[in-house]
């Protein structure tokens, strides 16, 4: 993987993941959490996209 894809990779998840964090914070709603992680550059690259975005926020609360 090129350097430039991994940080872009890198910069998603990162994003992501602490959108996360603070929707199990109880800091975000979960259709807040959820419109803040579509706007995330190059979320392509985690394959995350409007139709599993639910599913992946759902997976990550019931391992909370």
């Amino acid at each position: 993987m090129s350097k430039v894809k991994q940080w872009a990779w890198d910069t998603a998840e990162t994003k992501v993941d602490s959108i996360l964090d603070s929707l199990k914070k109880g800091i975000y709603t979960k259709e807040y959490a959820k419109a803040e992680i579509m706007k995330v550059d190059n979320l392509d690259l985690l394959d995350i996209n409007e139709y599993n975005v639910d599913e992946v926020i759902d997976m990550e609360l019931e391992a909370a």
